[in-house]
This record gives C-alpha cells, sequence and structure tokens, in this order.
C-alpha cells in the first residue's frame, strides 16, 4: 500500500508554466480564426441587414423612404431618408471588405459575382413603397438605374455568398446565399 505524500502532485510552478502554454496557443489560435477583415465583413452585413429592416418598417405607410449604401474612402456611410431628411444613419469601417451589387439578379456570389462595385462614385440605393416593398433601385451610375425591383437584389460582401446581403422583392433584408 502507499501513503499519501506531501510531496506528490503538482508544483506552482509546472501549474504557472502549463496555464501559460495553452495562453499562448489560444492566442495564436484565435488570432488564426478571427481575422481583423472578417470581422469587419461581419460587421458591415450584420449593420445593412439591420439599417435595411428599419427602412422597410419606416416605409410602411409612407412611400419616400430611401435607404442609400455610400462608400466613402474606407467608410460605408448608410443612411434612411424621407423627404424630410435623414432619419437614420451609421458609419461602418470598411477595411479590406469589397462591396458589389445587382438588382433582379440573384445568383450566387461565388459564381457570380456583383456586376458593379460600390465606389465613392456609385452608391447602392433602394426606394420602398408604402408597403415597405422595394420599388426601384440600383447601383447609381449602372446602366437603366434606377431599376423596377422585379426579383429582389443583393449585396456581395467579398464576394462570398455566405456574407451576401439580400432582399426579396418584399423589402426583407437577410442574410445567405441570394440563389432564386
Amino acid at each position: 500500500m502507499h501513503k499519501n505524500s506531501p510531496e506528490a502532485g503538482f508544483t506552482i510552478t509546472e501549474i504557472v508554466i502549463v496555464i501559460v502554454l495553452v495562453g499562448i496557443i489560444a492566442a495564436l489560435g484565435m488570432s488564426r480564426i478571427l481575422r481583423s477583415d472578417t470581422y469587419n465583413a461581419i460587421i458591415v452585413r450584420d449593420q445593412v441587414v439591420s439599417l435595411s429592416r428599419s427602412a422597410q418598417q419606416r416605409a410602411i405607410g409612407r412611400s419616400d423612404v430611401v435607404l442609400t449604401l455610400r462608400p466613402v474612402g474606407s467608410n460605408l456611410e448608410v443612411e434612411v431618408e424621407d423627404d424630410n431628411g435623414v432619419m437614420q444613419r451609421a458609419t461602418l469601417g470598411l477595411d479590406s471588405v469589397l462591396l458589389s451589387a445587382d438588382v433582379n439578379e440573384l445568383d450566387s456570389c461565388g459564381s457570380t459575382t456583383g456586376s458593379t462595385t460600390l465606389t465613392t462614385s456609385n452608391e447602392l440605393v433602394f426606394e420602398f413603397d408604402e408597403l415597405g416593398d422595394l420599388l426601384r433601385g440600383g447601383v447609381t451610375g449602372s446602366p437603366g438605374y434606377p431599376v423596377t425591383v422585379t426579383n429582389g437584389a443583393r449585396l456581395c460582401i467579398d464576394n462570398d455568398p455566405l456574407m451576401s446581403v439580400c432582399w426579396s422583392t418584399s423589402g426583407y433584408a437577410y442574410v445567405g446565399d441570394c440563389i432564386e
């Protein structure tokens, strides 16, 4: 039989060394998983969806609500406005985030990237009707702008289908692949 010895177990030094090593490994692993450019794209996507839904709600019973996504430098300004001016505004960082958009073209961003890249001279604009449905919209400067929305719209973020923002013809914004 063995007696419990007071010397059995780990020393404080051994425990501290193990904790430090686990911390270093965890920090390296997290830095690979949560790269800053991925995080920025997620924030942009979620804020665009939130402000789009807000615009749709504000449009119900009115016919003058417009949602505008305007790249300015390394930021994206998102505005919800009516005839009286801006009702809601947000500025989002676009560090390493590429945006392109289409109206009535809902193929996957992975197979067909957005036809028009959003730049400081090309912004994405949507007009809502009094039911909160998408009426007209598109990227300014693109052929035929503004286009009547018949199939919906999409915003490709970094040409990643899972990071896309999609709008149905009813004006509802959602995240994911916008395949018809």
